[in-house]
């Protein structure tokens, strides 16, 4: 399929379409709490017009529906066996941030524009969902060091330096790839960028699978990943994503397409 762009109301009028009430009206709340039911009706009318004119809307046996295309993005929107949500620190101080969600035929893109005001999808494969997050994450292709392991309370400790004069005196030294990655920390200010992993539930609730974190620089980013109470950090590169996607996602999902 060609990407769908569509805005805030026009989201919310393919939910209530299609019957997803729940989530119709949670954006409703959202982006539009303040208007009355008449202005809101008004609204969704104007929006009928609006969707008709993209051809994403036709008339039949009168009652507006979706096209085929359309309704498959709204129906995964509302039920996707797997998701992944990559969120990143903005330079305007925001957080930005793409998705993916998975079925077992189709890797569907979801990306916000303009303070979440237009939402753009667009059918990928899972080897195209992972180059999208490694150039999100600003990732090079290189090869990756021997890497480390850090305690939580090392973890923290680094972290607690950044802010706290008194902390830093207090860090041991550091030797190797451990001081180049804490140098990496004190450039972006400890900032820390966010892959999660969700599976839904059989009641369509969203349930956190894993969570990897990613430093925040302008390029060589270092992956962190927790196993129980230690983490585990290296340098990054495209291949590494490639990887924790087939982990958390593609072993469960064996029919959905990898490659073009």
């Amino acid at each position: 399929m060609n990407k769908i762009t569509l805005s805030i109301e026009e989201l919310i009028y393919c939910f209530y379409n299609e019957g997803y009430f729940e989530h119709g009206n949670a954006l409703k709340q959202v982006y539009f709490g303040e208007l009355d039911d008449e202005k809101m009706d008004l609204l969704l009318q104007i929006t009928t017009r609006s969707l008709l004119s993209k051809s994403l809307l036709v008339y039949e046996n009168h009652k507006f529906m979706l096209v085929e295309e359309l309704a498959e993005v709204i129906s995964m929107l509302n039920y996707s066996n797997q998701s992944i949500k990559a969120s990143r620190h903005g330079e305007d101080g925001g957080e930005e941030s793409v998705s993916f969600h998975f079925n077992e035929k189709t890797v569907l893109q979801h990306s916000l524009l303009y303070d979440e005001q237009v939402h753009v999808f667009e059918k990928v494969t899972a080897e195209t969902a992972a180059e999208i997050i490694s150039e999100f994450y600003r990732l090079i292709n290189h090869s990756s060091g021997n890497g480390f392991e850090l305690s939580q309370g090392e973890f923290e400790q680094l972290l607690d330096s950044l802010e706290d004069n008194q902390k830093l005196f207090e860090l041991p030294v550091l030797h190797g790839e451990k001081q180049k990655f804490y140098e990496t920390l004190k450039t972006t200010n400890g900032m820390l960028n966010t892959l999660l992993f969700m599976e839904f539930t059989e009641q369509k609730e969203p349930v956190a699978k894993n969570v990897v974190l990613f430093t925040n620089d302008n390029k060589n980013n270092w992956v962190i990943e927790k196993n129980e109470d230690v983490f585990i950090v290296n340098l990054c590169n495209s291949s590494k994503v490639i990887q924790l996607i087939k982990e958390n996602v593609l072993e469960s999902l064996e029919k959905v397409p990898y490659g073009e």
